[in-house]
């Protein structure tokens, strides 16, 4: 446990580095012999050994209810939930993001996008389904979970959607001022 609890320490500063949470957002958790969860306003850019409890905790994150179904359903050991901008915005437009850079498609194909009350049964359903099969879910205009083998995988996954949402943010942004008439006067 000792061990997952200093991955996840090097990680939630890693995830503030690489502006995927800010403040208190964001929440992480691990299985070990039982799932462990990081507390409500846990701050994961600096985190501290007592940040995690046990799943069913009064103390534990709000997100407690997804984290134990996606243990339920999958074989993850690591679970990150992070809002990165680029990620947020697409989720709120896209029922499903399709990346279009290499990297992106290799890892990800498609990425696939929940929306439903949140904390609700209904909601942490959908995302414990769609992980039990993937590594990377996004939650509308909620960020993304991603689940995966350690925390540095997570977080690699993690960057590796965000990168591909900025892409194609970007892309589309591109395509709609390459269209405008002023674009052709620059």
């Amino acid at each position: 446990m000792r061990n997952m609890i200093e991955d996840a320490k090097k990680v939630g500063k890693l995830l503030f580095d690489a502006e995927l949470i800010d403040g208190a957002s964001g929440n992480m958790s691990f299985k070990d012999e039982k799932v462990y969860v990081t507390k409500t306003g846990s701050v994961l850019f600096d985190l501290r050994e007592e940040d995690f409890v046990e799943v069913d905790s009064k103390f534990a994150s709000r997100d407690r209810l997804i984290h134990k179904k996606i243990y339920e359903k999958s074989s993850h050991r690591c679970v990150i939930h992070c809002h990165g901008v680029y990620n947020v915005v697409l989720s709120m437009v896209e029922k499903e993001i399709k990346p279009v850079d290499l990297e992106g498609k290799l890892y990800f194909g498609s990425i696939e996008v929940v929306d439903g009350e949140f904390g609700s049964e209904e909601l942490a359903s959908k995302i414990a389904n769609v992980l039990a099969k993937n590594k990377v879910v996004f939650v509308r205009g909620h960020g993304m979970y991603v689940g995966a083998e350690s925390f540095i995988e997570a977080f690699n996954l993690s960057c590796y959607a965000e990168h591909s949402c900025k892409v194609l943010f970007h892309l589309k942004l591109f395509d709609k001022l390459h269209h405008c008439e002023g674009w052709k006067n620059l």
